[in-house]
Order: C-alpha cells, then sequence, then structure tokens
C-alpha cells in the first residue's frame, strides 16, 4: 500500500519553548525585535521567518481553528504570521520579526523599501549562523508578510532555500493603490491604521525636497477635482501625518520608480530560492493578481502554485500542511514527492472540485468571445448594425447617499445555460464606449447567477478612462495591460476602447446558472458587505457612461472556455 505524503512530512514530536525580543544588529547598529517559536529539542532545525510591521503581541492571540466568518482574525495577525505550534511541534524555529521602525525594533519604518528589504537579507543570514540552525532559512505568512517576502529573496540571501507567498501582492501600484488606475482610498485609510504607531512621517516628506513636496501638493490640488469633493481627502494634502500611506499614493498618481521599489514583480529576475505562491480566488480586491504574476514571470527557479479560496475553502491556518511538506522538501531534503506531482493545483469553483494543472492559462482553453447585446443580452452571437447604446450616469457625491441602495450599472446576461459551463484563466473585455466628460472609471464584475436570481462575484475588474493607453509589448489577446504612467484625457462623445483586465479564475456555470456581466463607475462595496473597505474613489462629476455594441463597436468578454469531461 503506498504510504500517504501526509504521513511522510515531519510530525508534531516536540514541545514549544518561546524566547521573546531577541535583538538583531543589522549593519547600520539598527536593531530588530523578534521573537523566536523553537521546538524544544537538540536541533539544528531550519528556521521559518515571518516578516512584517504587526506587533509581535499579535502572535500571542488566539489563532482560530477554523474560519467561521470571513472577518474573523481580520484584526489579529497572528493567522497572517501562521500558526507558531504548529510549525514548532514539527521541528521548525518560527521566527516573528517586526521591521525596523515598528513593535520593538528600533529605527524608522520604511515602507518595504530598500532597507526593510536589506534588513530581511540580514536578519536571514544571522538566523542561519545560529547554533540552533542547521542553515536553511525560510519565509511564511501571508498579506504583507507574503508580499515583503518577493522584496526580501530579490536581495538573494545565500541562507534562504525557500518562500511562501501564498497570499500577496507585489505590483504596488496596480494591487494595492490604484487598481486601474483608480485610487485605492479606502484600504489605504484603513491600512495606514494598522502600520506603525512611530512613525507618522510620509516616505514623501522625507525623500523629496521642500519646494518638490510643495509643487506635488499643488499638482494634485489642481489635476485631482475628485479629491476636493472629499473632505478627509483633501484635508490629507495639508496634514499628511494623518495618514502618510495614503498622503504618499497621492503624491504619486501615475506608475513610477516610487512603486517598483515596493513592487516584487520589477525584481523577480534576482530571486534564487524556491517559491511557492497562491493565488486566492476570492481576494479580487488585493492579493489575487499577484500569485498569477508570480506564477507567469518567475520561471527560472523551481516553484509551486496553489489556487484556492481565501474566505471560505483554505484560510491560511489551514495551509500548514502544505507549507511543512514544502518546508520539509527545501530545508530539512526530506523528499515527500511534492515536486514530482504537477505544479498547479486548482480549486475549481461551483463545481467544487482540486485539479491538478500544469499550465496556466491552460493549454486546452477555448478562448471564446461573449457579446454585449440589447435587452441585456451577453450571447455569443455576433451584435447586429442597428442595436441601440446603452448608458447610465455616474453618481457625484452630492447625491451619493441616495444612490448606495441602488448603485447605477448596466446589465448583461446569458440564457440559463443547458450545461455546465467552465471558465478557468485570465478574461478580457473589450469595452467600446463613450463618455459625456472628460474621464471617467469602469469598474466591471463577472458574477454568477443561479436559478433562483442569487448571484455571486467570480471575479472583478477595474479601469479609469483616462489611463486606457495600453502596453502593446506586454498585452495578450486574453490579458491587456496597461502603463498607468500618463493620463490622457477623454473628448467627450468619442467612441473609445476600453479593454479591462479581468482577474484571472475558475469557476463552474452549472447548468441553469447565467453568467452576468455587470459594469458601473462605483464600487460594489459601498453597499455594504465584509470588503467595504476596498473601494474606489468615485468621479465627483455626473457623467454618462455610454456602451456601445453594434456589429461597429462590438463590446465582448472573451472567456478562457475549458472543455468539461
Amino acid at each position: 500500500m503506498s504510504v500517504d505524503w501526509q504521513d511522510r512530512v515531519s510530525q508534531p514530536t516536540y514541545s514549544m519553548k518561546v524566547t521573546k525580543r531577541v535583538l538583531v544588529p543589522m549593519r547600520d547598529g539598527v536593531h530588530l525585535s523578534i521573537d523566536l517559536f523553537a521546538p524544544d529539542g537538540e536541533g539544528p532545525f531550519p528556521a521559518l521567518l515571518s516578516y512584517s510591521p504587526y506587533w509581535n503581541e499579535g502572535q500571542y492571540l488566539p489563532v482560530p481553528s477554523s474560519n467561521p466568518h470571513p472577518t474573523a482574525g481580520l484584526g489579529n495577525y497572528a493567522i497572517e504570521a501562521g500558526n507558531s505550534e504548529y510549525f514548532a511541534t514539527r521541528g521548525f524555529v518560527h521566527v516573528v520579526a517586526n521591521v525596523r521602525g515598528t513593535g520593538e525594533s528600533e529605527g524608522e519604518y520604511q515602507l518595504m523599501g530598500l532597507v526593510e528589504q536589506t534588513d530581511g537579507y540580514d536578519l536571514i543570514e544571522w538566523l542561519a549562523a545560529q547554533p540552533w540552525c542547521n542553515g536553511n532559512v525560510g519565509m511564511i505568512g501571508v498579506s504583507y508578510f507574503s508580499w515583503i517576502q518577493y522584496l526580501v529573496a530579490s536581495q538573494a540571501p545565500p541562507s534562504l532555500k525557500a518562500i511562501s507567498p501564498l497570499e500577496g501582492a507585489n505590483d504596488y501600484y496596480r494591487d494595492v493603490c490604484y487598481r486601474g488606475g483608480i485610487l485605492s482610498h479606502g484600504f489605504l485609510g484603513y491600512w495606514n491604521t494598522e502600520l506603525s504607531d512611530r512613525d507618522t512621517t510620509s516616505r514623501s516628506e522625507r525623500e523629496m525636497s521642500p519646494a518638490e513636496l510643495k509643487a506635488q501638493i499643488e499638482k494634485v490640488k489642481v489635476e485631482n477635482g475628485d479629491i476636493r469633493h472629499l473632505y478627509s481627502l483633501y484635508q490629507l494634502l495639508s496634514a499628511p501625518k494623518k495618514n502618510p500611506v495614503l498622503f504618499d499614493a497621492l503624491m504619486h498618481p501615475t506608475d513610477s520608480e516610487w512603486y517598483h521599489e515596493r513592487s516584487g514583480y520589477k525584481h523577480f529576475d534576482k530571486i534564487e530560492c524556491a517559491v511557492f505562491c497562491g493565488a486566492p480566488l476570492d481576494f479580487w480586491d488585493l492579493h489575487l493578481a499577484g500569485g498569477f504574476r508570480a506564477w507567469r514571470e518567475i520561471n527560472h527557479v523551481p516553484k509551486k502554485f496553489l489556487v484556492y479560496e481565501s474566505f471560505h475553502l483554505r484560510p491560511f491556518a489551514e495551509h500548514h500542511d502544505l507549507l511543512v511538506r514544502w518546508f520539509d522538501h527545501w530545508l530539512k531534503g526530506n523528499d515527500t514527492g511534492m515536486m514530482d506531482e504537477p505544479p498547479i493545483s486548482v480549486w475549481v469553483q461551483g463545481a467544487r472540485e482540486w485539479r491538478d494543472e500544469v499550465d496556466w492559462p491552460l493549454e486546452r482553453t477555448e478562448w471564446t468571445p461573449f457579446y454585449l447585446r440589447s435587452d441585456s443580452v451577453l450571447s455569443t452571437s455576433m451584435p447586429a448594425s442597428t442595436e441601440a447604446a446603452d448608458s447610465f450616469d455616474n453618481v457625484s457625491y452630492v447625491t451619493l447617499d441616495a444612490a448606495i441602495a441602488g448603485i447605477p450599472h448596466l446589465s448583461y446576461r446569458t440564457e440559463p445555460l443547458t450545461q455546465d459551463l467552465e471558465i478557468t484563466g485570465p478574461i478580457r473585455l473589450n469595452l467600446h464606449a463613450s463618455l459625456s466628460d472628460s474621464d471617467g472609471n469602469w469598474i466591471v464584475e463577472l458574477r454568477d447567477v443561479d436559478a433562483d436570481g442569487a448571484s455571486r462575484i467570480v471575479s472583478k475588474g477595474w479601469l479609469k478612462s483616462s489611463f486606457r493607453a495600453m502596453d502593446e509589448d506586454k498585452s495578450t489577446p486574453y490579458r491587456p495591460e496597461h502603463p498607468f504612467d500618463m493620463e490622457i484625457p477623454v473628448v467627450p462623445g468619442e467612441v473609445n476602447l476600453y479593454a479591462i483586465q479581468i482577474h484571472d479564475t475558475s469557476n463552474v456555470f452549472l447548468a441553469g446558472h447565467r453568467i452576468e456581466l455587470i459594469v458601473k463607475s462605483i464600487d460594489h462595496s459601498l453597499e455594504g458587505g465584509w470588503n467595504t473597505i476596498f473601494h474606489h474613489l468615485p468621479s465627483a462629476r455626473t457623467v454618462t457612461h455610454t456602451v456601445h455594441h453594434n456589429s461597429e463597436h462590438a463590446s465582448h468578454l472573451v472567456l478562457p472556455v475549458i472543455a468539461r469531461k
């Protein structure tokens, strides 16, 4: 009888001992504070580093054994660093470290800048040299703990043998601050409260001269009229210490080197260790894109890829068995066959099944256009030349309160499906549209609507109209890319092509269900729900958005259809 891999990985044979607030010197003399959660045994053991600005005290709060609700544990970053006891009892030293300027660590917070990255290098090499360590170090944790892994790994510390960024952004501009070029002020307003409570000076204030900063503030005031209608944002331009993170984003409205320093994807080629990346299918608003980007672009080191549901199926604490298997292989030399299996494991929503794959997009993909049609129809049939356009009006801040109960939008649905239809892969929306003003936002959702009319979001996309310029070298027929380096005002009334990237997904629309496309300009988050922090800055003007769908302007989705066996 074959032996299951779960029987071959390290078992919980140790008890755990804890050492708090060990100070580790960095190359410039600043000390970082770390807590050690170690096996109570002889050793030596490999080290697993969790590195973030969140106070280490969170590691001593209860870690949920399950995920009863998506909001459970949002304020407990222990679950993001990992369950220390789980790893320590299996023969790993779990090291939880505060980046400089946070928690008990000395220095000034760097917001993932180069100093924070080189500190990670120094910390890893210090850990590897300790008598209790076998010289091998890995990195674990989700969100910030994942995000920083790409950046530290790009410094190529010799003792870092593997990382596991299962849930981490790696493009600071596109994933975090400006999705589709639209300011994500909701998240940045929330996130700032979770970071350092000591350094209240923004990076922009420290890195720009007073004259440069003043000029940039005045430029933003003139060019971004939308923030004039949101007092908290406009006030921030005069009082940046209220929210340094959001202020930095306001000072950098286009993609630039400032974002590149903090974006792992710009440094993928410098990573020299094995990478186990992940993409949480239901975290479109922050970490989903980073996983797929890492899988596409990191091709020179051993890698594995997990595509999963973050909030319903396998919350981070339930990935620990896979992580032990991963780090057993790379840090202990315990081969459980993980690298002999297909490199991708995908949770197929709708069908609710796991499936192994060897590539992404899947080689067997049938790229299928679904056209927007009259009468709110979504169809594989081309539109007629005479089909009239559809419109909705953006709602300004003046009337936003009245609109929350029913945000203006357009909806396009297929007829009930006669058989199951799987889409797995990246999605593109080619939207031919015009505006009544010089700019406007496009926010789109792909939804699965069941026979009773209940719907759930499958994936999402965003695009600010003035950022419609394409990066032709990076774009594909199924994934558009935009440089976001320069705004081009829209000519009112002119029909433009807005190529909108909708995040990769995997979902089976069951027989009797409908595929639905929602097109609007204001986030659904304002309607409520757990993820209300992920809303974007609406346009302050009332703008008519007109979607064209005739034979000349055939607006359509490009869906990755996969034949079902």
